[in-house]
């Protein structure tokens, strides 16, 4: 597979936005094909919102060129993400069918081909034809032979990383700092590995897995297009429909991106409301059986298998997680990171 170019340059996230602006535009003249003879002037610069990790911006010439997205890394946030192992997936999950290409890289970030669709709101996400497309998409995504990174699931030991960085780690906040102290991490990691044994006594299946199946990372039509009509009424093909952001995809549990997507469906408020009920379930597990061919009924050993995340995750909501309540894998990893992350990301 050929790697894109590689110019070894790092993008300030801390300097003015005019320098910023004039920099990737530079950086997109030496990497992008065909951007050469484009002159800064012609460029427009735009911030994109939705980035939780990184920054991102649009850049789009004025001419017939087609724009295109700059990933900035957030700053420190190496220490949540392999960027080398990311590099890798971005490239491979491309090939196989999702996300964008990757046109070229700097040293702290990207450039992507730009994806002319939107992301999904929370609310859409059990819309019309939405919840069944997801479902469709994530069976052919979970499908993927993705090489050169280990296939064993990854989950419990990203926890296990996790909360060892978030006990050792302080808060300037002294607040923070004491409710940090509270908690019982002990406790949490015994939890984790409880965990871990149960789904190893099921043999839950193994798949290359998102992680992070959250709205903003599933991109639909735009509106009045045809395309969005036919999702929206449930005639769509799969592929209408789009995934990014694999900075966390690793081989995995497959209930876990089950378990963790419904999770999402609360969004950034945390409205468990919407978390998908039973008969919900059972659709959303319908159409990712029949996108893998398998008539069976949901009620199976098989619907199981997939749920030992996710029917577990209904009982505990992750808004008022104690540390003996740590017994799903999401919620788990949900709340661990939220213990670790300020001090690392300019962006958080």
């Amino acid at each position: 597979m050929t790697k894109p170019k590689h110019v070894p340059v790092e993008v300030a996230l801390q300097q003015d936005e005019t320098s910023q602006f004039s920099q990737t535009i530079q950086l997109c003249q030496e990497l992008v094909p065909g951007w050469t003879s484009l002159s800064a002037d012609s460029v427009e610069v735009t911030k994109v919102s939705g980035g939780i990790t990184n920054q991102l911006l649009k850049l789009s010439p004025s001419d017939s060129q087609e724009p295109v997205l700059v990933r900035i890394f957030g700053e420190n946030t190496d220490i949540v993400i392999d960027r080398k192992t990311e590099a890798i997936l971005s490239l491979q999950v491309y090939k196989a069918g999702f996300g964008s290409e990757i046109l070229g890289t700097f040293s702290n970030g990207r450039v992507e081909s730009w994806i002319h669709m939107r992301p999904l709101k929370p609310e859409e996400m059990c819309e019309g034809g939405n919840a069944a497309c997801i479902a469709r998409r994530l069976a052919s995504f979970h499908a993927a032979d993705i090489q050169d990174i280990s296939k064993e699931p990854q989950v419990f030991q990203r926890i296990l990383t996790w909360l060892e960085e978030a006990e050792a780690m302080k808060y300037q906040d002294a607040d923070k700092q004491k409710a940090k102290e509270a908690k019982d991490f002990a406790a949490m990691r015994s939890e984790v590995l409880e965990m871990q044994r149960i789904c190893e006594r099921l043999q839950c299946p193994v798949v290359f897995s998102h992680n992070d199946l959250l709205s903003g990372n599933v991109m639909i039509p735009l509106e009045g297009t045809q395309e969005l009509r036919a999702l929206q009424q449930g005639q769509a093909d799969a592929s209408t429909m789009q995934f990014i952001d694999f900075e966390y995809g690793s081989y995995n549990y497959r209930g876990f991106d089950f378990g963790n997507h419904w999770c999402e469906y609360a969004g950034f408020d945390g409205d468990y409301s919407r978390y998908p009920d039973s008969k919900q379930q059972a659709t959303f597990v319908r159409a990712y059986l029949q996108q893998q061919g398998n008539k069976s009924p949901v009620k199976h050993q098989y619907y199981g298998l997939l749920l030992v995340f996710a029917l577990m995750q209904s009982v505990w909501s992750p808004s008022s997680v104690s540390v003996t309540q740590f017994l799903l894998a999401s919620v788990c990893a949900d709340t661990v990171y939220g213990l670790r992350p300020t001090a690392y990301s300019e962006l958080q």
